[in-house]
């Protein structure tokens, strides 16, 4: 019972950040500096098992090139659902073109509810697990952004996962 409060606190905490306001400046990056800079959806597959994955992140500002990005995710299909939280950070390298890639990690907490077929009987398990993270993103109008990402993890649902989304 403590694990599921502990996994609730922490998706209401990061649920409630404030989306801070956006920069007036014209500049094609995204604010500079801490605090909520923006939130956004998220959605993408995973594999082992296979599932379809949707989602919203965070954008909590930038501080010499590294990001602080949390998200939340829900996945289901293969008989399984999960309910994930992570928080990532993620190194932003230098634009190339109209592109930014970035690498990073995340640790998170994730709820899984396996229902097998046949009423084999369901089971929860509550997880704390690593994710590591590479990705690219590029700018859009007003002020938004764009991203593909592809992740793998250690402890999490999914061996392997790729996401696309975008940040307002």
């Amino acid at each position: 019972m403590k694990r599921l409060m502990l996994c609730l606190s922490i998706l209401a905490l990061v649920c409630v950040a404030p989306v801070g306001a956006a920069d007036d400046t014209g500049d094609k990056e995204r604010p500079k500096g801490w605090g909520a800079q923006g939130w956004g959806l998220r959605f993408g597959a995973g594999d082992d098992p296979d599932q379809l994955i949707v989602g919203a992140q965070w954008d909590f500002g930038e501080f010499k090139m590294v990001h602080l990005e949390p998200n939340v995710e829900l996945a289901f299909g293969d008989d399984v659902t999960s309910l994930t939280t992570t928080m990532s950070v993620h190194y932003r390298f230098r634009y190339v073109e109209q592109f930014r890639p970035y690498a990073g990690a995340g640790i998170g907490v994730g709820l899984h509810h396996f229902d097998p077929p046949g009423g084999g009987g369901s089971d929860t398990d509550f997880d704390i697990g690593l994710r590591l993270v590479g990705g690219f993103n590029w700018a859009l109008k007003n002020d938004r952004e764009a991203f593909i990402e592809l992740s793998t993890g250690l402890g999490f649902p999914h061996d392997l996962q790729i996401m696309a989304g975008w940040t307002f």
